[in-house]
């Protein structure tokens, strides 16, 4: 399945893209990308700032929904590693989340 592959997974490959990577943020989200062999992506919401589970998944889940709909707007020539991280300690609307991760991209590229 081609999402399976996209989804950065790999522990070390992580931890190199948190500690090597190019931050840049636009609020609720903030962005890690280093270039990388393939195109991957991670979506991360943070326990300590959204404490139930259901709204993290729902947040995780419409990230990855404007990520996938919208993949020719964040893919590049360059291929790269992804992190994309929700950093707000309260819930935003889709349309919020989604005009800052286009921002981001936009920025990026």
């Amino acid at each position: 399945m081609l999402r399976k592959k996209q989804i950065l997974s790999n522990k070390k490959d992580i931890s190199k893209l948190f500690s090597k990577g190019f931050k840049s943020s636009c609020f609720p989200i903030v962005m890690f990308s280093m270039p990388f062999e393939k195109d991957q992506v991670l979506f991360s919401v943070s326990k300590k700032n959204i404490s139930k589970a259901s709204e993290r998944n729902k947040i995780k889940r419409q990230m990855k929904a404007i990520y996938f709909n919208n993949l020719e707007l964040f893919l590049n020539e360059q291929p790269k590693a992804t992190a994309l991280t929700y950093v707000s300690k309260t819930k935003s609307s889709f349309i919020e989340i989604n005009k800052s991760m286009k921002e981001l991209f936009n920025l990026k590229t």
